[in-house]
């Protein structure tokens, strides 16, 4: 099984750095995503280095060089591997997950500033909307300035990166403005699947309703031709979709 892009997914995606494929999941599938999720929080499902966590606790879960089996099937899931590899260009590797039981209202960023050129794929697990957390994005963005960490240093010979001094949150915003593009809000119906490049500026929309649910899934793929991958931290764990694992030399 896999999903069909169709031309008008791959003008959006190509014009807007965004594309929503539709009911790609069932809803009992959804369900039962959401039912282990709260599981594994409540601690009715052991994982070690998953939970339990304390009753209000509901941060994201993100899965990096350890993956809990639920995360791991969805993330290789065969349906996302064609799209994956038709927006990359080549075959994906995945090398993060993460869950998220709330709208996070996390600050404007681009994925790729922290994954070096990953997209993502987002699955709504339930209705996603202004009440619960849409996802705010400002279309057209992956066309315009990537910023990366070499930005905010200061080089042996002194010469000092464009975004020098600045606060990492702040430059987003400013590159936001300089972008002069328009945000929207996108919001999905449960199962629906959203492919973002990750160069797209996009933040966590305002939360109407305090305390509501928002059960959705990302999951963050990078091209397998990088070896070494251009990512600054410690050597990544990533997992090919024909069950390939490895851990990958950075810089």
């Amino acid at each position: 099984m896999s999903l069909e892009l169709t031309p008008d997914h791959l003008q959006q995606y190509a014009r807007d750095g965004y594309t929503i494929v539709r009911s790609a999941y069932t809803a009992a599938e959804c369900d039962n995503f959401v039912l282990y999720m709260l599981d594994v929080h409540a601690g009715r499902i052991q994982i070690e280095g998953f939970g339990p966590r304390e009753p209000d606790d509901w941060n994201r879960v993100i899965s990096r060089n350890l993956h809990h089996p639920l995360g791991l099937a969805w993330m290789l899931d065969a349906r996302l591997r064609q799209p994956l590899q038709t927006l990359l260009g080549e075959e994906p590797d995945g090398v993060q997950s993460m869950y998220f039981y709330q709208g996070s209202e996390q600050r404007r960023h681009q994925d790729a500033f922290y994954l070096p050129g990953c997209m993502s794929a987002w699955v709504a697990l339930q209705e996603v909307n202004a009440q619960n957390g849409s996802i705010a994005i400002q279309v057209g963005s992956h066309k315009k300035p990537l910023i990366h960490k070499q930005d905010f240093r200061e080089d042996a010979d002194g010469s000092k990166g464009r975004w020098h001094g600045w606060n990492q949150d702040d430059t987003f915003d400013a590159l936001f403005e300089q972008n002069g593009l328009p945000e929207i809000s996108v919001e999905a119906q449960k199962g629906d699947v959203v492919f973002f490049d990750g160069r797209l500026i996009h933040r966590g929309g305002p939360i109407l309703e305090p305390g509501s649910f928002r059960h959705s899934w990302a999951g963050h793929y990078i091209p397998r031709s990088y070896n070494p991958w251009p990512y600054e931290s410690y050597p990544r764990l990533r997992v090919s979709f024909d069950g390939v694992c490895r851990f990958t030399p950075t810089h």
